[in-house]
């Protein structure tokens, strides 16, 4: 067996090795001929169904077997152990670092958006006052315009208050020194406003997901259930 025989590359002890060899070289020996049995499997009577269900009980045998082999399952457990006591140990330095790094963000990116917040409403106070000025000396144009005596000069006036308009006023917010990353997410669900929408819109039938995982635990608990748009069936595994 290909994996057996790579075992000398990783080092491991002879008696270890005898065990494997031992215990698994006798399914070894059977894993193509499964794999010739399932290719070639055909089932068109009763005689044959007995004799392909006999491979399979052998098959999961074997399966059960190299899954409780005793030395196999201790390098297994012993590997995952060590994964994670290291995953453990570098978790220690990063982990920390991170929420520290995290913590910094926020609070940067706190500060951040109240001093955007603040820019964005003097701008909206200094563009009202801006509008407020355009406005009256508009009206001022247009109060002369309506005291001329003559056409020409009423016209001239209000050419010259249509004329007048408002500066467009900018604040700029503190530029970020943090680099951040945004994204769009979903602040909150009416469920039943949007499943009526959908019910309109078929476009927006790609945002459902349908749990049929779900449905089936609640059909095996509940065989009578029935659910619109769902259709179950019984098979067998």
């Amino acid at each position: 067996m290909l994996a057996i025989r790579e075992t000398n590359a990783l080092g491991i002890a002879d008696p270890v090795k005898a065990s494997l060899v031992a215990d698994l070289q006798h399914i070894a020996d059977r894993l193509i001929w499964y794999e010739e049995k399932a290719a070639n499997c055909i089932v068109t009577n009763q005689t044959q169904a007995d004799a392909a269900a006999i491979v399979c009980e052998t098959i999961a045998n074997d399966v059960k077997a190299v899954k409780g082999q005793e030395v196999l399952s201790k390098i297994t457990e012993g590997l995952h152990k060590l994964h994670r006591q290291w995953t453990a140990i570098r978790g220690r330095f990063i982990d920390p670092m991170k929420a520290s790094r995290k913590t910094i963000k926020q609070t940067i990116n706190k500060w951040e958006t109240a001093e955007a917040e603040k820019a964005q409403a003097e701008q909206i106070r200094l563009q009202a006052e801006a509008d407020a000025r355009a406005r009256k000396e508009r009206e001022a144009l247009e109060a002369k315009a309506a005291k001329m005596k003559t056409e020409e000069k009423r016209q001239q006036y209000l050419d010259q208050a249509a004329s007048v308009a408002a500066p467009t006023v900018t604040i700029e917010a503190p530029k970020s020194s943090v680099k951040f990353s945004t994204r769009w997410k979903v602040k909150a669900v009416n469920t039943t406003t949007f499943i009526q929408a959908a019910a309109q819109n078929t476009m927006m039938h790609g945002f459902i997901e349908i749990k049929t995982t779900a449905l089936e635990r609640s059909k095996a608990a509940n065989p009578s259930l029935e659910v619109p748009g769902i259709t179950f069936e019984k098979v067998r595994v």
